[in-house]
């Protein structure tokens, strides 16, 4: 008992989120911020993008926090200012993907997904991305994927589509004989107590990834590589 109430005590640690638009390369990103920091992140702190490094000064004003860049554009190599691709849908991606290996994203929030989207432009791979697990068991019904990233929770009251958690989702198709590598995303911190439970060898995760931090996406797409291309 002792140890399930630590565990709890450490996954409910408050986090408040920040969402970024870098004016430079219009990149959205989010920053998950401790509630015990908040009060010196009103005051004033420098970031940097998660794209371009334009580095900002973010500042709590009347309508939430505002970023002004204080790096010059031309202090950056040209290279590092790639605008945004916007996210093909689902339909079209289905039918314009070349055959190559394939990743299945799951991850309700929007700009989470834009964010990872972006990360894995320069692989030579194909992404669905979509946002609840009834689209994600379509997608599976419609050829072989690769490799599965899903967030750990999914389910949304509002969302009637959003039916399966993410290791509900898992344990289904393991429980189908569908076995595909997973990786798995979530917002709370990342304990032993749950990386070490041997369920998720079973359900053949391979990973997991915090999304606290702004280079989560990053760290995402370096642990995509190792999943997929390793000798």
């Amino acid at each position: 008992m002792q140890t399930g109430a630590l565990k709890e005590t450490k996954m409910a640690k408050k986090k408040e989120s920040i969402e970024v638009s870098c004016s430079e390369c219009s990149t959205r990103f989010r920053l998950w911020v401790p509630a015990e920091m908040l009060p010196e992140w009103e005051k004033g702190v420098r970031i940097n993008c998660v794209r371009c490094g334009a580095q900002h000064f973010l500042k709590k004003g009347h309508a939430g926090f505002e970023a002004e860049c204080v790096t010059a554009a031309s202090a950056r190599p040209a290279a590092a200012m790639k605008p945004v691709a916007e996210a093909k849908p689902i339909a079209e991606a289905v039918h314009a993907a070349p055959a190559q290996d394939t990743i299945l994203l799951i991850e309700d929030d929007m700009l989470a997904r834009r964010m990872v989207e972006n990360a894995l432009k320069d692989i030579d791979l194909k992404l669905f991305a979509v946002k609840n697990s009834t689209e994600a068991l379509n997608i599976l019904r419609r050829g072989k994927v690769s490799l599965i990233v899903t967030d750990l929770y999914l389910k949304n009251s509002e969302d009637p589509d959003s039916k399966l958690d993410g290791e509900e989702l898992l344990r289904r198709l393991t429980d189908s004989g569908i076995n595909i590598p997973a990786i798995i995303t979530t917002g709370k911190d990342i304990i032993d107590d749950l990386v070490l439970d041997p369920k998720w060898f079973q359900l053949h995760v391979k990973g997991f990834i915090q999304k606290g931090n702004p280079f989560w996406s990053e760290d995402l797409k370096l642990k995509i590589k190792e999943v997929l291309y390793k000798d």
